[in-house]
């Protein structure tokens, strides 16, 4: 193998010829992920459903603040309601367009955080709406 003297400084690592790297599979859970300069947000869902609509088409978050139970995101084409605890972190990181993905627990692939403080999607709920949202007047 090559030493690359550069590679302490890389961000993302250099790819074999012929693809890309497939993504590291995490053995601990984790509900999100921050970077800069983020474009889309990954949503994975379980079991093994994904979107990741672009930052652009973020309309709005709306959230319960201070209880951290759940918070929605409003697109031009979907709708996305993620329950959980201590979610205040994530709808920050999302507000900010910091937030690189959101993963909802399952655990059939990891043991749920025992810490009472860790923050953990429950459910995420997406529905997509073609044309904009069909509810003429959305009331929060």
């Amino acid at each position: 193998m090559v030493h690359d003297p550069l590679a302490q400084f890389r961000k993302t690592p250099i790819t074999p010829k012929g693809g890309v790297l497939p993504p590291k599979e995490a053995d601990e859970y984790v509900a999100f992920g921050t970077k800069d300069k983020v474009r889309r947000l990954d949503i994975r869902m379980a079991p093994d459903m994904e979107h990741s609509p672009a930052y652009n088409l973020l309309l709005d978050v709306v959230s319960d603040s201070r209880g951290g139970t759940n918070f929605m995101l409003v697109y031009t084409v979907l709708l996305v309601m993620v329950k959980g605890a201590n979610l205040q972190k994530i709808a920050f990181a999302v507000k900010n367009h910091m937030a690189d993905f959101i993963q909802e627990f399952d655990p059939k692939r990891w043991q749920k955080p025992a810490d009472a403080q860790a923050v953990v999607i429950e459910s995420i709920e997406v529905q997509v709406t073609e044309g904009g949202s069909k509810y003429g007047e959305t009331k929060h």
